[in-house]
């Protein structure tokens, strides 16, 4: 009948800024949500580090805005007010085709 279903989620579109913030809690707060690579010995080992958004359902929409789902949305607000960002949070309804 449909080759797909669509299923409605409820969401969180969390918009968030750090522009009173110095470059180094930025780059902080960008590797704790999204991860990162690690190098060791001059390069002859690589590691992934994971970050929050990694284990988390979750859509990056542009810089500062994600849409994640509603039960997540606790963690990434309080890893943002732990990095003392301005954030806004707005409830939205996904449609998302499984």
């Amino acid at each position: 009948m449909y080759d797909y279903l669509i299923y409605i989620m409820k969401a969180k579109l969390v918009c968030y800024s750090l522009e009173n913030s110095d470059q180094v809690t930025r780059t902080r707060l960008q590797r704790e949500l999204y991860g990162y690579k690690d190098y060791s010995n001059h390069g002859k080992y690589e590691y992934t580090r994971k970050g929050l958004l990694n284990n988390l359902e979750h859509k990056r929409i542009t810089d500062g805005v994600i849409l994640i789902a509603e039960q997540h949305a606790n963690k990434l607000t309080n890893l943002l007010k732990k990095n003392k960002a301005k954030i806004h949070l707005f409830e939205v309804i996904n449609q998302v085709k499984i």
